[in-house]
C-alpha cells in the first residue's frame, strides 16, 4: 500500500457520523484512490478509518482535509501518514442481504462492527438498514442484531433490584410518558435508569423534551452517581457508550426517517440490556408504526422473547395510538404538559395512559395494585418531588414552572370552520406540521391542541394554536394546510400520503 505523509487541515463541520477526510484528486490519483474509498490516517500509535472525499482546487496537494468528528475525538496531530485499505468483506453480505438473502450471526457482528469502527460509509450503511425493507430480519437475525449492538458498548451494573425500566416504540404526537412514569416509580422505592434517543420520525422524543428542562448529556459515571443519589435519570442514550453504534444507526435513519421494525426492536433491547434493566415496559401504540392488531402481536411476541434471550422480562401493553395525547406537540409545548401533570393540573388522557403504565410497571416489581399505588404518588405530590429531585441532579432548575417554558413567538390559531363533534385528528399530518414549524431542533415550536380527541368544538372555536420562530415556517404550514386536513371528522379515513 502507497502511505504519504499530509499536513493537516482541521475543518470545523461535522460529517453527521461517519468520519470523513479529503485529499487533493492528483493525490489521489497517485495513490490509487476514488472518492468513497477507506484510508487509514494515522499517527504515532494512534489511527483511524475515514471515507475519502477528493477536491481537484479547494484541498492543496499534501494537505488532509479532516473533519470536525475525526480531529476533535482523536486530537489529531499537526501531520499524519495515510494510506488506503481494502473495502471490508461486510459490503458483500449486506448487498447479500438486500438481494433478500438471510446472513449469519457472524456476519451480522462483522457488519456492526465495521459500521462502529468507520470502515463502512454512510450510504453502505444506510443499505444495511433498508435491507430490513426489503425482507424484514428474521428472529435470529434480530437477536444477531441485537447482541452484536451490546457487544460493541458497555453495560451498565447497579446494586439492588429489580432494575425497571420502560420504552414506548413511538409514533404518537404528544405521548410524553416517559418523564411522568419515571419519577413515579422512582418515588416507589425502585431504580430506573432511563435513557431515551432524540426523534427519528415524531416531533420530539423524550430526550429533546428533557433538554429544555436539564441536561441529558452525560458520561457512563456520572449517570450511576445520579441513579445512586435519586433513583432515576432521565438521560440522552447518544451521550453514553451504552450500545454506541446503535446511536451511529439512528443516525442514518434519520435523513429518509428509516426506522424498519426489526430495528426498532433490537435498538430498544439493546439499550435496555445495556443500562442494566431486568424488568422492561414495552409500549405499542396501535395505529402509529404498527398499524394492525395482529402486527402489534407479532412485534410483542418478538419483544418477550428476545428479551427473554437476553435474560430480561419483558412485558408489553398494546395501547391505543390514533390519537394524540395531551395539549402539547414539540419540546417545550410537551414540557410544559409534564410538569402540569406532576403538578396535578396536566391533560387528563396523558395523566391516565401514565398512571396505567406506572402501575404495570410497579407490579412487575412486586407490588399489589400498582394503579392505585401510583395514583397515591402522584396525587401526594411525591412523584412531582422525585421529579424535582432528579432535575436538580441533571443540573435543571427543580423549580421551573410551566410557564417559564419559553415557546416560539410567532403563533397562529386554527378555527373550527363548522361544528364538530367527536374531535379526531389525523397523527400523520400533525406531526408534518409540528416537523414544517421546527420540530424538535427548535424547541419552542409545535402545536397546542385546545381540542383533546373525542371532544367537541363549536364553529369558529379555536382547535390549535400553531408556534414557530419566524413567518417563513408559519407561511410554510398555513400553505400546506390547504391541501391536507387535519381533523378526521367522525373517524373519517384520511388520506395523508
Amino acid at each position: 500500500m502507497v502511505t504519504k505523509v499530509f499536513k493537516v487541515h482541521k475543518i470545523d463541520i461535522e460529517s453527521g457520523g461517519v468520519l470523513t477526510v479529503g485529499l487533493n484528486k492528483e493525490t489521489a490519483k497517485n495513490m490509487n484512490l476514488n472518492v468513497g474509498d477507506r484510508v487509514e490516517v494515522f499517527w504515532d500509535k494512534k489511527s483511524f478509518i475515514a471515507v475519502l472525499e477528493v477536491s481537484k482546487k479547494a484541498i492543496p496537494i499534501g494537505t488532509i482535509n479532516i473533519l470536525r468528528d475525526a480531529w476533535k475525538k482523536f486530537r489529531v496531530p499537526d501531520e499524519v501518514h495515510v494510506k488506503a485499505i481494502s473495502k471490508p468483506r461486510s459490503v458483500d453480505y449486506i448487498k447479500s442481504r438486500l438481494l433478500g438473502n438471510p446472513i449469519t450471526a457472524e456476519q451480522i457482528r462483522e457488519i456492526v462492527s465495521d459500521i462502529m469502527h468507520n470502515r463502512l460509509s454512510a450510504v453502505e450503511s444506510t443499505y444495511f438498514v433498508a435491507s430490513a425493507y426489503v425482507q424484514r430480519l428474521s428472529f435470529e437475525e434480530e437477536e444477531a442484531l441485537t447482541r452484536a449492538i451490546v457487544d460493541e458498548g458497555e453495560v451498565l451494573k447497579f446494586e439492588g433490584g429489580p432494575i425497571l425500566d420502560k420504552h414506548c416504540i413511538g409514533g404518537v404526537p404528544g405521548n410524553r410518558t416517559t418523564p411522568i412514569v419515571v419519577p413515579i416509580v422512582a418515588a416507589a422505592g425502585f431504580l430506573m435508569p432511563k435513557t431515551s434517543s432524540k426523534a427519528i420520525t415524531s416531533p420530539a422524543g423524550t430526550a429533546d423534551v428533557m433538554e429544555v428542562l436539564s441536561d441529558v448529556s452525560f458520561g457512563n459515571d456520572e449517570l450511576v452517581r445520579i441513579v445512586k443519589e435519586v433513583g432515576a435519570v432521565l438521560a440522552w442514550g447518544g451521550s453514553l457508550q451504552l450500545a454506541p453504534v446503535d446511536d451511529m444507526l439512528l443516525k442514518l435513519r434519520y435523513p429518509l426517517r428509516l426506522d424498519p421494525i426489526s430495528f426498532l426492536l433490537a435498538s430498544i433491547l439493546a439499550k435496555k440490556f445495556a443500562s442494566g434493566a431486568e424488568k422492561v415496559l414495552i409500549d405499542i401504540p396501535l395505529g402509529a408504526k404498527v398499524r394492525s392488531m395482529k402486527a402489534a402481536q407479532d412485534l410483542a411476541s418478538r419483544f418477550k422473547r428476545l428479551g427473554s434471550r437476553l435474560g430480561m422480562e419483558v412485558k408489553v401493553v398494546i395501547t391505543e395510538g390514533g390519537q394524540p395525547i395531551g395539549n402539547g406537540i414539540g419540546p417545550a409545548l410537551e414540557a410544559r404538559d409534564i410538569v402540569l401533570t406532576l403538578q396535578g393540573k396536566g391533560p387528563k388522557d396523558l395523566r391516565e395512559k401514565c398512571l396505567l403504565l406506572s402501575g404495570t410497571l410497579l407490579e412487575m416489581a412486586g407490588k399489589n395494585d400498582g394503579y392505585s399505588l401510583a395514583k397515591e404518588l402522584l396525587d401526594s405530590g411525591a412523584a412531582y418531588k422525585k421529579f424535582k429531585e432528579i432535575i436538580a441532579a441533571q443540573k435543571g432548575n427543580p423549580d421551573i414552572q410551566a410557564e417559564d417554558i419559553a415557546l416560539c413567538p410567532k403563533t397562529h390559531d386554527i378555527l373550527a370552520t363548522k361544528d364538530i363533534n367527536n374531535i379526531r385528528y389525523s397523527p400523520d399530518v400533525l406531526t408534518k406540521i409540528a416537523r414544517k414549524l421546527g420540530t424538535p431542533s427548535i424547541k419552542g415550536a409545535g402545536i397546542y391542541l385546545h381540542v383533546l380527541p373525542t371532544r367537541s368544538v363549536n364553529k369558529g372555536g379555536k382547535i390549535m394554536t400553531l408556534y414557530a420562530p419566524d413567518d417563513d415556517r408559519l407561511e410554510a404550514v398555513l400553505e400546506f394546510l390547504k391541501e391536507k386536513t387535519f381533523v378526521l371528522d367522525n373517524k373519517q379515513i384520511l388520506d395523508t400520503t
